[in-house]
């Protein structure tokens, strides 16, 4: 006998136009990434900016930042401009996919694509650190090695209020986006100073610092909260 997947009443909460909305720009925010992977060393080279618009991540911000510093150009608002419609805009709509399938997430029976678009073990993993810090994650997550889109899906399927997650998680990708350029721009001005070899002290110290946060997030994910504390003293026995 076949069984039925269990859906949510609130699943119903967004409307039609909205999920096709937001499906078509989770559908784009998946395939442009991957279909500017051939284009990454001629664009890390001659374009930054299109690259930072097509892969809006924290080492071509990186890059962005020391060609700006050494070179005159991009510029800082030009990355900011093309790192605002993936990086930022785009994953609203996965909030709103979340919402609009928590069901399937949660019990990974749905649709192909959306277990492509937002992989089960990256979403437990961000559910479970969302219920212990709630929205502040969407901050710490922009400046760590979590992907912002499986972060917002994950609060999507929680009853995080739309409002504060998504305010958080702009605040994070501004601050994300002002740290590592600040430090692409810090890291070009070490290379014109002090060579090659300082600016990969300083690269190594970046990344190192997104290494500590992300082990620090995972830590949080897998505490187990009721766990007794053993440096507590053990209570008397009988």
């Amino acid at each position: 006998m076949s069984t039925v997947p269990r859906t949510d009443p609130r699943d119903a909460e967004v409307s039609l136009l909205w999920r096709r909305v937001s499906l078509a720009v989770v559908i784009l925010r998946f395939v442009i990434p991957l279909a500017a992977v051939p284009l990454i060393p001629f664009l890390i080279r001659n374009q930054i900016s299109l690259l930072v618009l097509l892969r809006p991540q924290k080492e071509f911000l990186l890059v962005g930042g020391g060609q700006t510093r050494f070179l005159g150009e991009p510029g800082v608002l030009a990355l900011l401009l093309a790192y605002l419609p993936l990086g930022v805009l785009a994953v609203t709509a996965f909030f709103v996919v979340g919402r609009a399938y928590r069901t399937p997430l949660r019990e990974e029976n749905g649709p192909a694509w959306l277990h492509r678009a937002v992989p089960p073990r990256q979403l437990e993993l961000a559910q479970r650190v969302l219920a212990k810090r709630g929205p502040v994650i969407a901050v710490l997550g922009r400046i760590a090695a979590m992907p912002p889109t499986v972060l917002a899906a994950a609060a999507g399927t929680s009853d995080v209020a739309p409002r504060a997650y998504l305010i958080a998680d702009a605040i994070g990708a501004l601050l994300g986006f002002a740290m590592a350029v600040g430090v692409g721009l810090a890291l070009g001005r070490a290379y014109e100073e002090g060579g090659v070899w300082l600016t990969v002290v300083g690269v190594a110290l970046f990344a190192a610092m997104i290494a500590l946060v992300t082990w620090w997030i995972r830590r949080e994910a897998d505490r187990d909260e009721g766990a007794p504390d053993t440096a507590a003293p053990t209570a008397d026995r009988a």
